[in-house]
């Protein structure tokens, strides 16, 4: 029974979309006005008129001044800002390098004096080849830390001064006398 009443709604909802179609198809494709609107658009138009375009109104004129000026004076800050901002680095590097060394020569200068009081009964050969090998780091220390000083914010030289300093502190530390013994 309920598919029988759902079968004649759904041919009557058929019949109407048909009916609505028809009616449709009648209607005429266009739609006169019962009154002559041009002359109402006429007058609108005069008393409203369009502006033409072209050319810079005042109004983006004003914008593109201001703008100009916003960029004039982010680039006058940056170029300020930038050199002040490298040498507050340099001066960190500087400090930080100057610090690296007062400590490294604490570490050195008693080692040194320990080196020289252990290896003094070395024969003169060795103590001269012992000497120019230190020789050789302090000077490749010299050259590397004036590297350093021109181009603090070099990782490599940075990296190369402390293996030279790892390497003369391990020369320093070790006792020759007993390698003579053995």
């Amino acid at each position: 029974m309920s598919t029988e009443i759902h079968r004649e709604n759904n041919g009557e909802s058929d019949a109407l979309s048909m009916t609505l179609a028809r009616e449709i198809r009648a209607l005429d494709a266009e739609i006169q006005p019962s009154r002559d609107l041009w002359r109402g658009i006429e007058r609108r138009m005069l008393d409203h008129p369009q502006k033409a375009p072209g050319g810079f109104s005042l109004n983006w004129l004003s914008y593109g001044v201001a703008a100009s000026l916003i960029v004039g004076t982010t680039a006058l800050m940056v170029s300020l800002w930038q050199p002040i901002t490298q040498e507050t680095q340099v001066l960190t590097a500087d400090r930080s390098f100057n610090q690296m060394e007062a400590e490294y020569v604490q570490l050195r200068n008693p080692l040194v004096k320990k080196f020289t009081e252990l290896n003094s009964d070395l024969d003169e050969q060795t103590l001269d080849e012992l000497y120019r090998n230190l020789d050789i780091l302090e000077s490749a220390r010299r050259d590397i830390e004036a590297q350093v000083r021109e181009a603090p914010s070099n990782r490599r030289l940075i990296e190369t001064l402390m293996r030279i300093h790892e390497q003369e502190l391990e020369l320093l530390k070790q006792d020759f006398t007993r390698n003579r013994m053995m």
